[in-house]
């Protein structure tokens, strides 16, 4: 029950235990958010996407990055928008940075917005991925790149269980099969660097 419990919070933080878990993401998700990120080779006026950004770190790296661009986001969660745009408030104030309460289904943004998007740890709870991913790939512009980090679910703990009916968890080549599956081209997994920190994978692929 409480592994359920703690499960849902992270799917959608609210409340006191939604922002403790906000405080476990930022500090727990450290690395693989600034992996991504350099993974992405964010130009300064690239404009970039992340999707489920949680309290805003990936958000903050990419705006290191793109300093004539635009670095937009939507969160599932309510509380979790709250906290990102504090995190980036320097960068909001002056419309570098736009963070929006949304859900992947259906992004709030035109076709052909973004020459980059990436989600990290969001994907396991996507009911139906290969729509999602082919709503992702219609705010990428021609050539776009997309980046999906995973822990593979061989790598979960065993003694704790993701909850199936909030979670699906993926191994690297299937979440490459749902990119393809969703139109996009030379899908490839790349491993990281050092498992120690980050027993995951992240999987990217072009428009």
């Amino acid at each position: 029950m409480i592994g359920t419990f703690i499960a849902g919070k992270f799917r959608r933080p609210t409340g006191v235990v939604g922002r403790l878990v906000g405080y476990m993401m930022a500090r727990g998700n450290a690395y693989e958010a600034a992996w991504t990120v350099a993974l992405l080779n964010i130009q300064a006026s690239d404009h970039v996407l992340e999707i489920g950004f949680g309290p805003g770190l990936a958000i903050e790296h990419a705006a290191r990055r793109a300093t004539n661009g635009l670095v937009a986001g939507v969160d599932y969660a309510a509380p979790m928008v709250r906290a990102a745009r504090a995190r980036n408030a320097a960068a909001v104030a002056v419309g570098r940075v736009d963070l929006r309460h949304g859900v992947v289904t259906h992004l709030p943004y035109p076709t052909e917005s973004f020459d980059k998007t990436f989600a990290i740890h969001c994907i396991y709870f996507w009911a139906n991925p290969t729509d999602d991913l082919k709503e992702v790939r219609r705010i990428l512009k021609p050539g776009g790149l997309l980046a999906i980090t995973i822990r593979p679910k061989e790598t979960w703990p065993k003694e704790r269980p993701a909850p199936p009916h909030l979670f699906t968890l993926y191994n690297g080549d299937e979440v490459a099969e749902l990119l393809e599956t969703a139109g996009f081209r030379d899908v490839h997994v790349e491993s990281c660097p050092q498992p120690d920190r980050f027993p995951g994978v992240c999987v990217l692929g072009y428009k």
